[in-house]
């Protein structure tokens, strides 16, 4: 079987490769996707850099399996979130290019000049969705609500700003999103299986396409959805504390982004089998009042969907269409999340751990089927990943570690384990030696 779904995912992808050939060469327009279905251009650079990912990717594999089953939860989940930093690092470095610490700045941070043109950000809020309109603004702008550009607008006020301040924050959003699945499957599904997902959070393609505004979007929603999630299991003053939180960082996630509202999913998804939803209705008018807030200013995150929605249905999807993509789309996902993981869900049998996965796949199904992502979801979609990525946890058949009277016993195949993260990694590395992206 394991074999079959190896092969299975093999053909998939050449088969939504040759199928893009075919459409490029049928369309009178630019797609903009010349390595289709993937963005960026196929050009192998087999330099010293390459050394990097690999020197990193075996540290994990040799140290994270065994570690994840004796280290303390607060010592793992610094650890895992620190090895998916350096491994985040290491794959940029292979890159060789500058464009790719700088896509940040590019597409966000260096226009926050647009934020004094139209007078502080109160007149720069008035005018922001009709702003969206204009066909010279810039894209990711005209894409998004007006968040992240604010936020680095209030930073360089206070002196942060620049390259280096801006890939911090994202792998800050990298680090957050793996702690934030991490909490997740621990409070729904038990310690020993968020232990055994923890290396697979890490080792994965998905990395390599980390050093754009996407990760600080997956760090911020998904913190906000973990800290929900766990409201729904708390009680007394914890809950309170959790749905504040939650709903406040849920608030700042849709400023940010749009399609982040599809993570409300998984929220409602757990809170329906805890049969708890109070705090997920505290945390849902907290998140609307921090959307509604920018009315003040007259900006209405509603009119800024429609706008988005208008200059995308004139612009990209117009030109790339819909149908292959809803076919391409997956095909990337599953290159994202790496042959492994792929494995992992036919073999993951746990219904609480189906839980978590499941509603995250049940969000990219809802995204691919919205039309509004022609493409590129190997970046777009990165805020979705780390949920499927925790199906890992199936390929450790003990489930991770169970602790009794201080002790610890291992359970499972720590071999078995590295192989698969082997897998996964070579195909990361084969990636960003082969694919030239700018983030």
């Amino acid at each position: 079987m394991t074999l079959v779904v190896l092969g299975g995912w093999v053909l998939a992808l050449v088969a939504v490769r040759l199928l893009g050939l075919h459409v490029v060469a049928t369309r009178d327009a630019d797609l903009k996707l010349r390595a289709i279905p993937l963005y960026g251009d196929w050009q192998w650079e087999m330099t010293w850099w390459l050394l990097a990912p690999v020197m990193v990717g075996v540290l994990v594999v040799a140290v994270l399996p065994r570690m994840s089953r004796t280290w303390s939860w607060p010592v793992l989940a610094t650890a895992t979130a620190g090895a998916g930093v350096l491994l985040s690092l290491a794959l940029a470095a292979a890159e060789t290019h500058p464009a790719v610490w700088r896509d940040i700045e590019v597409t966000y941070a260096g226009h926050v000049g647009l934020v004094d043109d139209a007078g502080g950000p109160g007149a720069f809020l008035g005018g922001y969705t009709e702003s969206q309109r204009i066909p010279s603004y810039p894209v990711h702008l005209r894409s998004h609500p007006p968040g992240l550009i604010l936020f680095f607008w209030w930073s360089g006020q206070a002196g942060l700003s620049g390259v280096v301040f801006e890939n911090a924050l994202a792998m800050l959003g990298a680090a957050a999103a793996i702690v934030a699945v991490l909490v997740i499957v621990r409070d729904v599904a038990g310690e020993c299986r968020a232990r055994a997902a923890a290396p697979f959070l890490v080792v994965a393609p998905a990395a390599v396409w980390h050093t754009n505004a996407d990760i600080v979007f997956g760090g911020v929603a998904l913190a906000a959805v973990a800290l929900l999630v766990v409201a729904t299991g708390a009680r007394g003053t914890r809950t309170v504390v959790y749905t504040v939180a939650g709903g406040l960082l849920g608030g700042a996630a849709l400023m940010v982004a749009f399609g982040l509202v599809l993570l409300a999913i998984p929220i409602v998804v757990l809170a329906v089998w805890r049969r708890r939803w109070l705090p997920v209705a505290g945390g849902a008018l907290i998140a609307l009042l921090v959307v509604l807030l920018p009315l003040l200013w007259g900006y209405w995150w509603l009119d800024g969907l429609a706008a988005t929605r208008e200059r995308y249905y004139d612009g990209v999807a117009s030109v790339r269409g819909y149908w292959y993509f809803l076919l391409a789309n997956p095909m990337v996902f599953g290159l994202a999340i790496g042959p492994a993981v792929v494995v992992a869900l036919t073999r993951l049998r746990d219904r609480r751990v189906w839980l978590v996965v499941g509603s995250g796949l049940a969000v990219v199904a809802v995204a691919n089927l919205s039309g509004l992502s022609s493409g590129e979801t190997e970046r777009i979609w990165q805020p979705f990943m780390p949920l499927v990525l925790a199906a890992g946890c199936a390929l450790d058949r003990g489930g991770g570690t169970v602790r009794e009277s201080g002790t610890v016993r291992e359970s499972g195949t720590v071999r078995e384990v590295r192989a698969w993260l082997v897998l996964q990694l070579a195909v990361t590395v084969v990636l960003v030696a082969a694919l030239r992206v700018p983030w």
